[in-house]
């Protein structure tokens, strides 16, 4: 059993995990590398979260390395799940699809944030999940502006496209982080949801006005 009762972690992600061993640890090592990096997280000290043996891990999982690419192949398959309607034309459609992808961007934020150059360097098979998952979101990310220009959400000049997704992941990659340390009497939803307000903000000069009434309504109902 978990001894984190107030899980950070979206109900999306939470529905990704079964409450036997192996989907307990991959909750509790998700939570724990957010919170203190990967590289700073032990097997005991998911063991000891979890609320097993720590032989018990390694029954399951041979390394964190391992538990690293279970967590990425969930995400990639959560996120493409969640992606199957890209392609819509309606404005509500893609600000929900903005609204759960990022989401699943701040439960999974670990692998897209810290730096594993170092640690897995005798792993190229690892390394380069981990690459892959990162450079996909970018491409996500500059799909989706693409997209919202391509049927009138967006109004971006093509030049300005690159600089606009490099603000808009670095949110997705550390605002939760340093919104922690900063407000910390928040809860994590609210956080997330002040998150979401500035990632519209800084869409805001290129939005069409007509999706202003619906990113309030959801923002209201997040």
């Amino acid at each position: 059993m978990l001894k984190t009762t107030d899980t950070p972690l979206s109900p999306i992600t939470l529905e990704l995990f079964s409450n036997k061993t192996r989907g307990m640890i991959l909750e509790s090592s998700l939570i724990l590398f957010n919170e203190r990096g990967f590289n700073n997280v032990t097997t005991s000290s998911i063991a000891d979260n979890t609320g097993i043996l720590e032989g018990t891990l390694w029954y399951h999982f041979n390394s964190k390395k391992d538990i690293l690419s279970s967590h990425i192949q969930l995400l990639e398959q959560i996120f493409f799940n969640k992606n199957q309607k890209i392609h819509s034309d309606k404005f509500e459609t893609i600000l929900d699809d903005i609204f759960q992808s990022y989401n699943l961007i701040w439960d999974f934020r670990y692998v897209l944030r810290d730096n594993f150059q170092n640690i897995l360097q005798d792993d190229d098979i690892v390394m380069s999940s981990v690459m892959k998952i990162n450079n996909n979101l970018d491409l996500w990310v500059e799909n989706r502006i693409q997209h919202s220009c391509n049927i009138g959400l967006l109004k971006v000049n093509p030049k300005e496209i690159e600089n606009l997704s490099e603000i808009i992941l670095v949110l997705g990659r550390y605002w939760l982080d340093f919104s922690e340390k900063k407000y910390l009497d928040t809860d994590n939803k609210s956080l997330r949801s002040k998150g979401l307000k500035h990632i519209f903000m800084v869409l805001s000069p290129y939005l069409n006005k007509e999706a202003i009434p619906l990113i309030e309504d959801m923002l209201d109902q997040y």
